[in-house]
């Protein structure tokens, strides 16, 4: 009876619909079961209420009855289950009915496949591909539009919207394009570009902007967001990497207020965007005169809108020009956004660029960095100072300008201690260690007893101060396991005098020690236990 009472063009329309709605790599699972469903005999008592519509019982963990509409199986069917979109009972119907009319290993192969290549429909879709292609950026981003309003109105209304926009709309967009080859890339760029700012104003009406607790939803939506611009990244690399295939200059001419857009979304993703806006005007827009006045633009716009990524962002097309006392003026107004960038700008600098560039920016940069220390908050300062004198120890190996590097690391003081001990440490210059472990108020108690052990061994005279910073501050404590622990210090001093052949000077510390804890009798009964006493 399916037979004959099913239309197969209209089947094969419903199956180009479910392939295209639900890809198979990310409703595998569902498919699959619905396929399961249907040939271990789970489906039963199918009837065709009319030539597009079948009714039919699903066996799951209960009893489903199951309607589907085969004109558009994704927007009519019911199933008591109320899972949102298509469940695997509704494709166990599918399933049932496709197989008696037509062939259902076929139809997986093709839903497996349909992902490889250009997606085949017989339903309304993006018509990029058949639109005569423009000469303008302007006129390609109102085919975008028209794309996305007659992909919406079939796809909006599904909870997955990101996702079909970035894995769906996209691939439609560019599949179209321009004759001129030249510039194709660009048009996918535009195109990216175009999906980038809808995903993100996607997420501005939920509120996603404001940081608060993800869904799953969201969540969803920032693996969209990150793969468009990923996108955007690849197609700005192929520019640099292939400089035949620029676009002709009245088009790369066009794209600079669009990409200057990506600044006004600047509350998303505000790493992500600046790095965006910056690969473009490294590896798209490379002539000194365009650099130039996007800079002043930038500058103007950023005075009347006090944007920081507009600040941030006329800086890095300052330092590409060279022009690096403009660029830390500029970084001088947000210096703690800015902070970060000045360390990519080392390392980039260090590792890559040639050495007097670096030399002619490290001589401005280093005298802002108390503008930088001072707008971090503090638990971020040292943070901060690691990872520039990490990078400036590097380039003083390979330079040998280990002066420069230990000026450095007084420069940040005490935000450099642990590198700076490290730093002496490998000199065999100890002295400078203790003189830094005093300064900074420390113990021989706070110090690894293994080191410690080292020093006495290079000279005991170095550790007797903090030896006896640590004996007085367990006594003043003024109870008794710290008495015990200044007894334990006092044997360590008592070692240490001996060895530098001082008994004369230990005696004397003791005695005057005991005459001004005379009264703390507690305190004398542990010097009595260990013996420090008769």
């Amino acid at each position: 009876m399916l037979q004959t009472a099913i239309s197969k063009p209209l089947l094969q329309k419903a199956a180009a619909d479910l392939q295209n709605d639900l890809p198979f790599s990310v409703y595998k699972p569902l498919i699959q079961k619905g396929r399961d469903l249907s040939r271990r005999g789970f489906v039963y008592n199918v009837i065709v209420i009319d030539s597009e519509r079948i009714k039919g019982k699903v066996a799951d963990i209960t009893i489903h009855d199951v309607t589907l509409d085969l004109a558009d199986v994704i927007g009519h069917h019911d199933c008591p289950c109320e899972t949102e979109g298509p469940c695997s009972h509704v494709l166990a119907l599918f399933f049932y009915v496709y197989g008696n009319v037509l062939d259902n290993g076929e139809l997986l192969r093709q839903w497996k496949q349909a992902e490889k290549k250009p997606p085949q429909t017989v339903s309304p879709a993006p018509k990029t591909s058949t639109v005569a292609p423009a000469e303008s950026v302007d006129e390609w981003w109102e085919q975008f539009a028209k794309a996305l309003d007659e992909f919406a109105a079939r796809h909006r209304r599904r909870d997955d919207w990101p996702y079909r926009l970035a894995h769906q709309l996209f691939p439609a967009l560019v599949k179209g394009g321009p004759k001129h080859h030249a510039a194709r890339g660009l048009y996918r760029f535009h195109a990216a570009l175009f999906l980038f700012h809808h995903l993100i104003e996607y997420g501005k009406e939920r509120g996603w902007h404001q940081r608060l607790f993800g869904s799953y939803g969201q969540f969803s939506w920032q693996q969209d967001v990150e793969y468009i611009a990923d996108e955007l990244f690849e197609t700005l690399e192929r520019f640099s990497s292939n400089p035949s295939a620029s676009a002709p200059d009245p088009l790369i001419k066009q794209t600079v207020p669009y990409v200057r857009d990506l600044l006004q979304i600047a509350d998303f993703f505000p790493s992500l965007i600046y790095d965006l806006y910056t690969a473009a005007w490294e590896l798209l827009f490379t002539t000194e005169a365009q650099r130039w006045q996007e800079k002043e633009h930038l500058l103007r716009l950023a005075k009347e809108k006090r944007i920081p990524l507009a600040f941030l962002a006329a800086a890095h097309l300052a330092f590409l020009l060279k022009e690096d006392e403009e660029a830390f003026a500029l970084y001088r107004v947000f210096p703690e956004s800015a902070a970060p960038c000045f360390i990519e700008w080392t390392k980039r600098l260090i590792t890559s660029g040639p050495p007097d560039r670096f030399a002619s920016f490290w001589a401005k940069g280093k005298q802002e960095l108390p503008y930088y220390l001072a707008a971090l908050p503090e638990p971020e300062r040292t943070k901060f100072v690691n990872e520039i004198g990490q990078l400036y120890e590097s380039y003083a190996q390979q330079n040998n300008r280990w002066d420069e590097y230990e000026a450095l690391l007084n420069h940040c003081f005490p935000y450099s201690a642990n590198r700076y001990v490290q730093f002496l440490h490998r000199q065999g210059r100890y002295q400078h260690m203790i003189d830094l472990y005093l300064w900074a108020n420390m113990t021989a108690h706070e110090m690894d007893p293994q080191f410690l052990k080292m020093l006495e061994k290079q000279d005991p005279a170095l550790v007797l101060p903090l030896y006896h910073r640590a004996v007085i501050r367990f006594v003043e404590a003024k109870n008794r396991p710290s008495y015990r622990t200044a007894v334990r210090y006092l044997k360590k001093l008592r070692t240490c005098y001996r060895a530098l052949k001082q008994t004369n000077e230990w005696n004397a510390y003791l005695e005057q020690l005991c005459t001004k804890t005379a009264r703390m009798r507690a305190f004398h009964e542990e010097l009595r236990k260990g013996k420090l006493l008769p």
